[in-house]
């Protein structure tokens, strides 16, 4: 309860205003229509189109052009991609490639860190030798671990990890020849058991072939430079794999190179770093982010699932749990691929539609070399196709009002802001973006709902006197499945609130379960009636069977929900559902309010003419222009001693810029007391927090503390 104190004052402020500010007036919308400043994010998400590997500047420029389309004043839009970079590679001797990289970067999509040559073993580098060294020493910078002169070319080699061969077994002992060690490699997988580790030599060294039947392998140093081992016998080797090599120093002197490379061409430093494809060091997130956030780092993509098995990438999602603040450098994998003839612009759509209703950023990849070919069994649209697809989509999102972000804008939105705790999460019916129908859906399949699969799951049909947007439900005449949610997100943690809307026969009721997939959380599982004629709208605590609040653990980022039948009068008509909301709980506190209007006030009490008692209103009535409160507040106490419906807002802020966190209807009693509407003591649901009040009547001007109250 708010400290009755604090409140007391409060009441003196508005009581002082009751004779300067609650003068009898019409209209109020000048203060109520002022610009809010949010403080918080909303859940909803978007795309991201990603390409790697140093395009052609033609193909930047066509990109740029179909992006920059949307930019502007006709269509208000921000869309941006982003390009993964290999800054010492060919393509950025000539001026002009450097020029048109330039001209994107300046209309804002983003170039991302690939690392100077494709690479984390090494990098070349154009700068002089002398920048490797400590000043004024012979000594190699910490994570360099030698420097190679090539003729022309200046090679930096990295420091690896040492090694540890704690928890590991021996594969065998081999014979060394050379570069050759003969012996059993039958278990080694050429693509991801990069290296072996000789145990006698104390050496690790880069598989760099075997012979056809894995009897003989054929090595470099980590470095891939030639090496020559003598003649050694029985030499014990451990199969390495990828992960755990590069050293923590040895990161940050690549991402510099990097850092380096782009100051130099005149470019904005990137600050996603994207892990190459290929047979070298891969890095985990923590790896990623002990490196590269001293040096500005602040996205990035690792194989951290790769090497750590059952440690996941990011989901991509909001509010996803992150307790090690690291996920940012996990925004791997693509979602979709543009470029693959086997993903129609359809399936993409779907896809797509399906992932940003359950609040994932959705992310598609290519490398713009494969398009036209077919690549290890995968068949790549041409590039005039591939450009026709990527038009497609962009006018879809605009249509749509999907936002395109870069890497960086997402990290940023999904791991560096807060989202709104109390957006209601669950994926609207009316909100349907791909053309997927079938004989089974002939209406379609809401975006994030699982399709129905047989005749008796429920089905999304129009009921016009449905409270929902666009009066559509799901109905079902029988017992089985209602609608199915798989890895829906930006779950609160905590206690939540679910609200639905329900519709049926006597004695009808409905099944919600909610699951923790992937956890070993049992599900939830309420019974929540569904047995009035007129739509009804229901929350937990309606469950009949004991569970009346949903509280998701800490550790959960995706959940799913399911409404199956518990009971269903065979006589009756339909059992529908609709209007579904999930979001966090707000807590109620209770407030002593008090305070007099100027036109009902007399000798230290209010009243009002009997004529017009009758004419308070049942329902609120702020559910117009200028307010738009769009609860559902009823008077069910006698009119007697009531004075009218007052509304209580609370807002971040006693400027013009603020944030509305809470408001509610409620009844003003003779005695300046306000009261919720069924009579019991005011209270407003909202986080504990400071708060600016503000109370609206229908014609005085509305009233504001001066100071900010305590709610706790």
């Amino acid at each position: 309860m708010i400290n009755f104190y604090k409140i007391k004052l409060l009441l003196l402020l508005f009581l002082i205003g009751v004779e300067t500010s609650f003068s009898q007036r019409n209209d109020i919308s000048q203060i109520q229509n002022s610009a809010e400043a949010i403080p918080f994010v909303s859940k909803k998400a978007g795309i991201a189109f990603r390409i790697d590997d140093n395009p052609t500047k033609e193909f930047y420029s066509q990109m740029s052009q179909l992006f920059d389309h949307y930019n502007n004043n006709t269509f208000g839009r921000t869309y941006h991609f982003s390009f993964a970079l290999n800054m010492a590679r060919t393509e950025f001797d000539t001026t002009a490639y450097i020029d048109t990289v330039k001209a994107i970067q300046a209309r804002g999509h983003e170039i991302m860190d690939h690392t100077p040559n494709h690479r984390t073993n090494y990098f070349t580098t154009k700068f002089p030798v002398s920048d490797y060294y400590i000043p004024n020493t012979t000594l190699f910078k910490s994570g360099i671990d030698r420097v190679i002169s090539q003729g022309s070319i200046t090679k930096i080699c990295l420091e690896f990890n040492p090694i540890d061969t704690t928890g590991l077994t021996a594969i065998g002992t081999c014979s060394v020849s050379g570069n050759m060690l003969t012996g059993n490699f039958s278990s080694f997988n050429y693509d991801t058991d990069v290296y072996v580790y000789l145990l006698e030599l104390d050496t690790l060294l880069y598989i760099s072939a075997f012979n056809n039947n894995k009897s003989v392998a054929y090595v470099d140093d980590v470095w891939q430079e030639q090496i020559s081992l003598g003649e050694i016998s029985n030499v014990t080797f451990y199969k390495m794999t990828r992960g755990n090599r590069l050293s923590i120093d040895g990161l940050k002197v690549l991402a510099e190179e990097t850092q380096k490379l782009a100051l130099f061409y005149g470019l904005q430093k990137p600050k996603t770093w994207i892990q190459p494809g290929g047979r070298w060091p891969i890095l985990s997130m923590s790896e990623l982010k002990q490196a590269l956030t001293p040096l500005g780092y602040t996205a990035g993509a690792s194989f951290t699932d790769v090497v750590s098995p059952g440690v996941s990438e990011a989901f991509k999602v909001f509010n996803e749990y992150d307790p090690e603040d690291q996920k940012n450098f996990g925004i791997q994998w693509e979602d979709f691929n543009e470029d693959k003839t086997n993903q129609t612009i359809e399936s993409i759509k779907t896809k797509i539609s399906d992932g940003i209703a359950k609040h994932k950023v959705m992310i598609g990849h290519n490398h713009f070399y494969d398009l036209g070919k077919v690549v290890s069994g995968n068949s790549y649209v041409t590039p005039t196709v591939y450009f026709q697809r990527v038009a497609e989509l962009l006018a879809w999102c605009n249509q749509n009002n999907i936002e395109v972000n870069t890497y960086n804008e997402w990290a940023d939105i999904l791991f560096d802001k807060t989202p709104d705790p109390y957006e209601n999460i669950f994926p609207a019916l009316n909100v349907n973006y791909d053309n997927f129908s079938n004989n089974l859906n002939p209406n379609g399949v809401p975006d994030g709902y699982v399709q129905r699969y047989a005749n008796d799951h429920g089905k999304l049909v129009v009921d016009f006197t449905s409270p929902a947007p666009g009066n559509l439900c799901y109905a079902i005449g029988g017992y089985a499945r209602v609608f199915l949610i798989q890895e829906l997100a930006g779950i609160e943690k905590g206690e939540n609130q679910f609200e639905i809307w329900t519709k049926g026969s006597t004695n009808d009721k409905i099944r919600v379960f909610f699951r923790f997939p992937n956890t070993n959380y049992p599900e939830k599982e309420y019974w929540i009636p569904s047995d009035t004629q007129t739509w009804t709208k229901r929350n937990l605590s309606s469950s009949s069977n004991g569970n009346t609040s949903l509280v998701i653990p800490d550790d959960v980022s995706r959940i799913e929900v399911e409404i199956k039948i518990y009971y269903f009068d065979s006589h009756g008509d339909s059992i529908k559902v609709t209007g579904m909301s999930l979001f966090k709980k707000k807590q109620s506190t209770a407030v002593n309010l008090k305070i007099n209007l100027q036109g009902a006030y007399n000798n230290g009490t209010m009243s009002v003419d009997e004529d017009f008692e009758d004419i308070i209103p049942q329902n609120q009535p702020y559910n117009n222009t200028p307010w738009n409160y769009n609860g559902n507040e009823i008077l069910t106490i006698s009119h007697q001693n009531i004075i009218d419906w007052v509304l209580v807002e609370l807002r971040s802020s006693a400027d013009s810029n603020y944030y509305v966190y809470s408001r509610k209807a409620a009844i003003l009693k003779s005695d300046g007391t306000i009261v919720n509407s069924d009579g019991t003591q005011f209270s407003m649901d909202v986080a504990a927090g400071n708060y600016y009040m503000v109370i609206y009547h229908r014609n005085h001007l509305p009233v504001m503390s001066s100071t900010a109250v305590q709610f706790n």
